[in-house]
């Protein structure tokens, strides 16, 4: 028998009904279909993001005489309603405000291209349509990452050959998709963007990372106005009701582009151009550190190394200015719109550009060689690879930070607190007692953010927060991102990350505190420097290896 579920809020048990007109084996073509490819993960395991997003589907009011709607549940744990099954992939329907369930895939791991390839062929098959549009709901990494993580399974994130892979077996080649979605983070990406032209007009995509709640799922609203309207238009409709739900005033991150793939691979060709004039590592890497970088974490998990290719380009242009003014014009004919709150100027597609995550550079080098990606960029990464791990002391500075030493032992510093230069004597950061450092992540016209190394609840993370508010928890599925932050909770477990510099030996290592317990709201709390402790310097150098002074 049909299920025909009705998700009446949240907190609420789901209400099942039976019945209804749900699953045909052939349905009439209409005038869109949009497929959703939901990986829950953790973002519906720990807090029902999948669910509230299940929500604003169902509730968008769209007409089901105007698109198909078509959504995969799967790739989590443990789903925040009383409907959606557990240990299984399931095909639904979603008609006039109802979800049908039409078909069980069994139990799939939503992290290997089989997956995905077989979702899209039984949409296209079953539910035809003028136009057909496939939005990937979940965590994103990023070129070298790639997207989703199914935490059911070890190997559950699909890296973008498989998603090529999955793309070609499943006929896009044939019938393409007006767009492509990411609903996740960071797969606003040059080498995403290459590899899914040949099965899709259009990418809808964030350069940076994504806020919890992701999309706004009104906009499918829109399709009752017009239903025949074309990707590059319900693009725009999608970048606007997200930014309109978040505000542009938000101390959430928010890109949103919308990409013309038919027009993306001179950007990649352009991006080639500009990197193989001669060039000296000293000035590339001085311009690469002023690079706009998204994705970044604390020293503990600073391995995404996307930046924005026109902030690239706009970096290069002295010493390149040709070949910077072509890239900047490719990515105008190619980016169709773009909105964002960053506070440097964005230009709506990423690349992969390896400097923070140069600990894992090789294996980094290893994946992106494999994405056939152009020969003259791929050869300037490696160039510029062998050129980081060449160490030297007299290295140019790039970045200055002064440091908050408490003196453990004669030999032994522990960094309790970490300010930009112009902050150097402002107060100093603690959380219950415990002083914390933060280390600058990200930027928006209004706001910094930070990253407190941690362990919560026995696994690794960082808090996020500004200088006034604590936003939460970004755990790591690897190299994928979290979409958002989890809540801290009272009775969850804390213990903070500080760096020891050990300045006989000169070995760094983590110290790790005891664990606290939280009793409450989390908050920074500030105090002028501690008696006994002493400040000295953080600097970084062009090779991104950090030297430190001791107080005087």
């Amino acid at each position: 028998m049909k299920k025909n579920i009705f998700l009446l809020f949240i907190i609420l048990p789901i209400l099942v009904l039976t019945g209804g007109g749900g699953f045909n084996s052939y349905h009439t073509p209409k005038p869109y279909t949009i497929m959703i490819y939901m990986n829950g993960s953790d973002l519906e395991s720990d807090f029902g993001a999948a669910t509230d997003d299940l929500v604003e589907i169902l509730d968008a009011g769209l007409d089901s005489r105007n698109a198909h709607v078509v959504i995969l549940t799967g790739g989590t744990k443990r789903w925040m309603n009383d409907a959606i099954p557990e240990g299984e992939c399931v095909i639904w329907e979603m008609v006039d405000g109802h979800l049908y369930e039409v078909e069980s895939m069994g139990e799939r791991n939503m992290g290997h291209p089989d997956t995905l390839r077989d979702f899209i062929y039984f949409g296209l098959k079953h539910f035809p349509a003028e136009k057909v549009g496939l939005i990937l709901w979940d965590h994103g990494g990023g070129s070298i990452a790639g997207f989703g993580h199914d935490e059911r399974f070890v190997e559950g994130t699909l890296t973008l050959p498989d998603m090529y892979k999955a793309f070609s077996e499943a006929g896009l080649r044939d019938q393409k998709l007006e767009f492509l979605g990411f609903d996740a983070c960071l797969m606003g990406t040059v080498e995403m963007a290459v590899l899914a032209s040949d099965f899709a007009r259009v990418m809808i995509a964030s350069e940076d990372l994504e806020p919890g709640d992701g999309w706004d799922y009104a906009f499918l609203g829109v399709l009752n106005e017009n239903p025949h309207m074309d990707g590059f238009a319900l693009g725009k409709v999608i970048v606007d009701t997200f930014m309109d739900f978040y505000g542009v005033n938000s101390d959430e991150i928010l890109t949103l582009s919308v990409i013309d793939l038919a027009r993306v691979k001179p950007v990649m060709d352009a991006m080639g151009r500009l990197v193989a004039r001669d060039w000296a590592f000293r000035p590339m890497a001085i311009r690469r550190a002023n690079t706009k970088t998204f994705g970044e974490g604390s020293p503990r998990d600073n391995y995404a190394d996307m930046v924005d290719i026109g902030d690239m380009a706009v970096q290069l242009k002295d010493l390149f200015p040709r070949e910077s003014a072509a890239v900047l014009r490719a990515l105008k004919n190619c980016v169709v719109y773009n909105r964002h709150n960053s506070d440097v100027e964005l230009y709506g597609l990423s690349t992969f550009y390896v400097y923070g995550g140069k600990s894992v550079g090789e294996e980094s080098l290893r994946m992106y060689s494999a994405l056939g990606m152009d020969a003259d960029y791929t050869r300037f990464l490696h160039a510029f690879f062998d050129g980081l791990v060449r160490y030297k002391k007299d290295a140019d500075i790039a970045h200055r930070e002064w440091v908050l030493w408490e003196p453990i032992t004669e030999d032994v510093y522990r960094m309790a607190g970490l300010a930009q230069e112009e902050h150097r004597d402002s107060l100093w950061p603690h959380i219950y007692g415990h002083w914390v450092s933060l280390f600058p992540v990200a930027s928006t016209k209004g706001n910094m953010l930070y990253a407190i190394p941690v362990r919560i609840n026995g696994r690794d993370a960082d808090i996020i927060t500004t200088t006034s508010r604590i936003k939460g928890i970004r755990h790591r599925d690897g190299n994928v991102i979290q979409k958002g932050y989890d809540p801290i909770q009272p009775g969850d477990m804390i213990s903070f990350y500080s760096l020891e510099w050990n300045i006989l030996t000169n070995a760094f290592t983590w110290h790790r505190s005891r664990y606290i317990t939280v009793r409450g709201d989390l908050a920074l709390c500030w105090a002028p420097t501690p008696d006994g402790y002493g400040i000295g310097e953080r600097l970084t150098d062009i090779y991104r290896n950090t030297h430190y002074t001791l107080p005087g």
